[in-house]
């Protein structure tokens, strides 16, 4: 597809969209940027919103969110922006070079999306309607195919404007629903769920064959999804009981630890990390084994950069009120992001990402 060549040099870059699944105002949005940066990829964001991120960057980062992130919906090329004029969308899709974005490809569809419900007076059914029978007029060889087609243009609607987009990966449906916590064979209230602990993982920008511990690993939800992605997952914990637990649960998805220390993170006798994501013990369900809380993750954060690589990044979560960032830059770490998350009235957690 001449649009996208995923063998392009690093340097090469085009406008890339990712229609994120917009469940949380930054958290979406931060793990598909930490993906393409643990990539090596360098790119320059141009819309950000809780739905939608368009930047500029080599097409392999289509690839890496595709395969690592369960935080988005769709992505592809942008092709063209407009405003939300059915008249001025009209003319902005015939002006594209349809002939080439097509070449090598025989059917086609067209999908519609709406965010923040905008653009009331446009009737999505029309529109795809409408600009699938301009494609079909401009290129007359191709065909419409609803199922499996060989190309999928999108088209956005979002703020006052129009987006026209070839999508070129879709994130498959149920792919969390397997690991559930209550589909484990070890179930704890305060393990957190597939999608949150994946973007942690992300947040931390761990990639593929290299190390990756959860010093505070519990029943091993985050270790889960740090080997789904192909990490050697290292967990620790000061319960042996809970690193049978992780073991167990890693296992019963055919996925291999790397390695279960029994150790106080306090007092870790881990290095040569490349990148840690970890939600300390606190609130309902969770025991710090009589340590106050705030002073297990302070105590935590003092010793925890010298199990990382320089460089390396670090994703904790921990209730808003703990005060993160001191204790970090205590410990030798730089505040990159942070994340408020409302769990319930009582607890909202703030997921902060340290650099090493």
């Amino acid at each position: 597809m001449a649009y996208l060549d995923l063998a392009e040099p690093p340097t090469s870059r085009k406008t890339l969209f990712f229609i994120l699944s917009g469940e949380h105002a930054s958290l979406p949005g931060a793990e598909v940027r930490a993906i393409i940066e643990s990539g090596g990829l360098e790119y320059d964001c141009q819309t950000e919103n809780y739905r939608l991120l368009t930047m500029t960057a080599n097409p392999r980062a289509l690839k890496l969110v595709s395969e690592r992130s369960l935080m988005y919906d769709q992505c592809g090329i942008l092709l063209a922006e407009c405003n939300a004029d059915v008249q001025e969308i009209h003319r902005t899709v015939k002006s594209q070079p349809l002939e080439d974005i097509t070449k090598n490809s025989a059917t086609f569809a067209v999908r519609s999306a709406r965010i923040g419900g905008v653009a009331r007076s446009i009737s999505r059914v029309n529109l795809e309607r409408e600009i699938g029978a301009l494609i079909k007029d401009s290129v007359p060889r191709l065909q419409v195919k609803l199922r499996e087609p060989d190309l999928t243009f999108l088209c956005v609607l979002y703020e006052s404007k129009f987006l026209f987009g070839l999508s070129t990966f879709k994130k498959p449906s149920g792919l969390m629903a397997p690991r559930r916590p209550r589909k484990r064979p070890v179930f704890h209230p305060s393990t957190m769920p597939p999608k949150i602990a994946r973007c942690m993982v992300n947040l931390a920008q761990a990639r593929p064959d290299t190390v990756f511990a959860d010093p505070f690993c519990g029943v091993g939800g985050i270790l889960i999804e740090a080997a789904v992605i192909g990490c050697r997952a290292v967990g620790m914990d000061a319960s042996i009981r809970m690193l049978r637990a992780a073991r167990r649960n890693l296992t019963h998805f055919n996925l291999n630890g790397f390695g279960y220390v029994h150790a106080d993170a306090r007092d870790p006798p881990l290095g040569g990390v490349s990148a840690i994501a970890t939600d300390p013990p606190y609130g309902r369900g969770s025991s710090t084994m009589g340590v106050k809380m705030t002073t297990l993750i302070q105590d935590f954060l003092n010793r925890a950069a010298g199990m990382l690589d320089k460089g390396g990044h670090l994703c904790i979560s921990a209730p808003a009120e703990v005060d993160v960032e001191s204790y970090a830059q205590d410990g030798g770490f730089d505040m990159k992001e942070q994340h408020l998350v409302r769990v319930h009235r009582s607890l909202t957690r703030r997921f902060s990402v340290l650099r090493r």
